[in-house]
């Protein structure tokens, strides 16, 4: 594996303990929920510079999806687990809004799934187990 897709996988990896970490901690759910967007966000992007991809500086994970179906259209099956995760990027990083136990439990939820899904793209021996 090309050292920087390594380098972008394990600071998904690292972005995910963090996640469930954080959502450990009551009133920490927007971080939590931060943490598990940037994690979904690091792998695509370690997907695409797989692909040769030069990256776009977005966030939004639903688009980095798209872009991944370029290369394999399985991954059509992340659209509806990516869909409401982009908000942990912004929305609630700021005053105005937060997030709910429930929904820190079901982006972790979907967090696990997409990593499921693109861990066993990359070499196995080269990523960590969480």
């Amino acid at each position: 594996m090309l050292e920087i897709v390594r380098e972008w996988v394990e600071r998904g990896d690292s972005d995910f303990k963090a996640a469930k970490l954080l959502a450990q901690q009551k009133g920490l759910e927007n971080q939590a929920g931060f943490h598990c967007q940037q994690a979904i966000e690091k792998w695509l992007k370690a997907y695409l510079i797989k692909q040769g991809e030069e990256l776009r500086k977005i966030h939004d994970l639903t688009a980095l999806v798209i872009d991944c179906e370029k290369y394999d259209s399985n991954f059509q099956e992340l659209e509806s687990l990516v869909e409401g995760i982009t908000g942990f990027a912004v929305e609630f990083r700021y005053p105005g809004e937060s997030a709910s136990p429930e929904e820190v439990y079901d982006a972790l939820n979907k967090t696990v799934k997409v990593r499921e899904f693109l861990i066993p793209k990359f070499e196995k021996t080269q990523t960590q187990n969480l």
